[in-house]
């Protein structure tokens, strides 16, 4: 493996299923978030050996990721965590899209009184303290920009479409969930 950019299309294949074996070893296949280990290890049948500059330059950037031990821990613990159904979520992600997304783009304060106002609404004014921290923690647990941009990756070597990244969306609500609990 001295040179990654001359892999063939099943040796990128075998690189991607160790990662993701070793991610989620001991998880039992049935257990909850489990299926998504097909997702994370899924390249086309038919990916060519060469790779167009696009894909090579995301194959160099995702062999970056997959070797950086912080992420894989980091992989790893969502893997478990989310096996063991500790942290199943209890929201619904759109509006945090939505209205979260819209104020983190904006540039809203998170501990702001219009932060409040976003979270009150995503969540109802009434939520109390305690279940606006563990949801935080939920989310937190969930949200890691490292693990999208992997997801962003493998997404250019499969051919799909770029999609506009939720982490930030994420990110800024746990944070006004804390300043408002």
């Amino acid at each position: 493996m001295a040179d990654l950019g001359n892999l063939t299309a099943r040796e990128r294949q075998l690189i991607i299923d160790e990662f993701v074996q070793q991610a989620f070893a001991g998880i039992d296949s049935g257990a909850p978030g489990a299926g998504i280990a097909r997702g994370m290890r899924q390249l086309p049948d038919d990916a060519p050996d060469d790779l167009g500059p696009e894909q090579a330059a995301a194959w160099a950037e995702l062999t970056g990721l997959m070797a950086d031990e912080s992420f894989r821990q980091r992989v790893r613990q969502m893997a478990v965590t989310g096996a063991r159904g500790e942290t199943q979520p209890e929201y619904d992600p759109a509006p945090i899209t939505e209205h979260a997304g819209a104020a983190a783009a904006a540039g809203v304060a998170p501990e702001s009184a219009q932060g409040r106002e976003i979270t009150d609404r995503i969540v109802g004014a009434d939520t109390p303290a305690i279940d606006r921290t563990r949801l935080a923690d939920q989310i937190e647990i969930f949200t890691d920009r490292r693990v999208e941009r992997y997801w962003e990756l493998l997404g250019v070597l499969n051919g799909r479409p770029a999609f506009t990244p939720a982490t930030p969306a994420f990110e800024w609500f746990a944070a006004a969930l804390r300043a408002h609990a």
